[in-house]
């Protein structure tokens, strides 16, 4: 039997805006398997992007746990989850997030220097801005790049520490739909080749033919 890598018990997220109280998860439970790719779907505000940061850490449930590679979550000082964040999780966001002002390659350096010499975390990033199709943009501003050339930037960045997970939210909405296929079919490879677990988030109906497997939420509850 193969040993979960992420698993969600009973997770609960209630956000109060305006002095309305808004359920967005309610007892999600879910187990996801190494190499799994998963996809969340459904429609807007059924919990997606919330369900996604419970997983990678990035918020903290009212209630239930999140645990990964067998270790509770909410046993985890702020400290060693940032920790653990940077060494073992990668993330793609819908906005790219690139600092303006640095250099593709500088851009995916930057969380390799947190663990390591300026002089490694070069070579790996020129290393993997070659492996998304970016070999002759290493010295390119985000300016200078595409939308699609921009997000394999960031894809380059999360994976750069070497990650054995992968988040991304809605990483095709910005992007036409030759670059969205682009990098679709480097999660892909990712995936299969790689054998990184993908967690990702889509509103598209044709981008589910890539998953291994599909969770559907509505009303933040899997349906």
């Amino acid at each position: 039997m193969i040993a979960s890598i992420i698993q969600a018990d009973k997770v609960s997220k209630t956000y109060h805006t305006g002095g309305a109280e808004i359920r967005a998860l309610s007892d999600i439970s879910l187990v996801i398997l190494p190499g799994d790719f998963i996809m969340i779907t459904g429609r807007n505000g059924s919990g997606k992007s919330t369900l996604l940061h419970q997983l990678a850490l990035l918020d903290f449930p009212d209630s239930g746990e999140v645990i990964i590679n067998n270790q509770k979550t909410t046993e985890l000082s702020e400290q060693l989850r940032m920790d653990f964040r940077l060494s073992s999780l990668g993330y793609i966001f819908q906005e790219y997030a690139l600092i303006a002002e640095l250099t593709a390659i500088e851009n995916v350096m930057l969380p390799a220097m947190m663990l390591e010499s300026s002089e490694k975390a070069k070579k790996k990033a020129a290393q993997l801005l070659d492996k998304v199709g970016l070999t002759n943009k290493h010295n390119r501003l985000p300016s200078e790049l595409s939308g699609g050339e921009q997000q394999k930037v960031a894809i380059a960045r999360a994976l750069v520490n070497s990650p054995r997970i992968i988040f991304a939210d809605e990483p095709t909405a910005n992007l036409d739909t030759i670059a969205a296929k682009e990098v679709l079919n480097i999660f892909k490879t990712l995936n299969e080749k790689d054998g990184i677990t993908i967690v990702m988030v889509t509103h598209e109906p044709e981008e589910l033919e890539y998953a291994s497997r599909l969770i559907h939420l509505s009303d933040g509850r899997i349906k």
